[in-house]
């Protein structure tokens, strides 16, 4: 018996049978809490709903209801909401042999993006400078280091809410000699890095929208025998070479050669939308 079916057998004295038939079909769960996407006519019953989720999987010790979308220069959840169970939104979810700790109220953390950070990690030779650029809590930088051997990993994060839990992530995850975490705006954090003499084998661009203003920064980290850039954007399936074409635009303008290695789809936005990742090699001008 699927999730719609067992709560609707544990709600038929309490819904009526037009609100049965809007219960939701699934669930996300992070930790031991589920989160749930309620149809806006039964928010009336949220609280009832709640129980019985935590009646029919007693594993679970709390209920959230997300209520809005991902917004905001830092893409935080617009609102998600405690039904039932403890009030504590911290969780650990563990992936792929790292565990993410955070706030689920306060950080977006998507499962849906679970395949490409288990790729990215083997995509990463050994001995790499790798530089994540939009490092969250850690998304990429914690698989990276813990299930493969690069030699440092620089990883920029401008929100302090989300800084704090990479820090102790990577204190949980015992990477403290591979990754060295940096609170900032990463456009002018790749220039310092930069000044340093600090140039990478690997620039992580993951975050949404494509992040087209930071290109020119970003290129600075590139080695004259070529780095790989990871940018990423939201497209129409067949137009994925739009993104490749603003990105080489903004490389030559800049003195840097370009080459799509190449592209993978992630998982679909809407309808012919979907989130796209480019593997680009770039290399300086002679």
């Amino acid at each position: 018996m699927g999730f719609k079916e067992k709560l609707k057998a544990n709600l038929k004295e309490f819904l009526s049978e037009q609100e049965l038939s809007i219960l939701p079909k699934g669930f996300q769960t992070i930790g031991k809490i589920m989160i749930l996407k309620l149809n806006p006519k039964l928010l009336d019953k949220k609280y009832r709903i709640g129980k019985a989720c935590l009646e029919l999987y007693p594993y679970i010790k709390s209920i959230y209801i997300n209520l809005g979308k991902i917004k905001g220069k830092f893409r935080e959840p617009e609102k998600i909401e405690l039904i039932a169970g403890e009030d504590n939104p911290i969780v650990e979810h563990k992936e792929h042999g790292v565990i993410y700790r955070f706030d689920l109220t306060k950080i977006m953390f998507s499962k849906g993006n679970l395949n490409e950070r288990k790729l990215l990690a083997t995509l990463v030779k050994d001995g790499e400078v790798v530089v994540d650029m939009f490092a969250g809590i850690g998304y990429f930088s914690l698989p990276i280091a813990k299930n493969s051997s690069p030699e440092r990993i620089y990883s920029i994060e401008l929100n302090p809410f989300s800084y704090k839990f990479f820090v102790e992530n990577i204190k949980l995850n015992h990477l403290e000699d591979i990754i060295i975490p940096i609170m900032g705006d990463c456009k002018e954090e790749v220039l310092k890095l930069s000044k340093k003499g600090i140039k990478a084998d690997r620039v992580i661009m993951g975050v949404f929208p494509a992040p087209k203003a930071f290109i020119k920064d970003g290129l600075s980290l590139a080695k004259g025998d070529g780095s790989v850039y990871h940018y990423e954007g939201v497209v129409e399936k067949e137009k994925y070479t739009e993104l490749f074409d603003e990105f080489n635009q903004i490389a030559e303008e800049n003195k840097c050669s370009c080459k799509l290695i190449s592209h993978r789809f992630v998982k679909s936005y809407g309808p012919n939308l979907y989130h796209v990742v480019l593997d680009i090699r770039v290399s300086e001008k002679n």
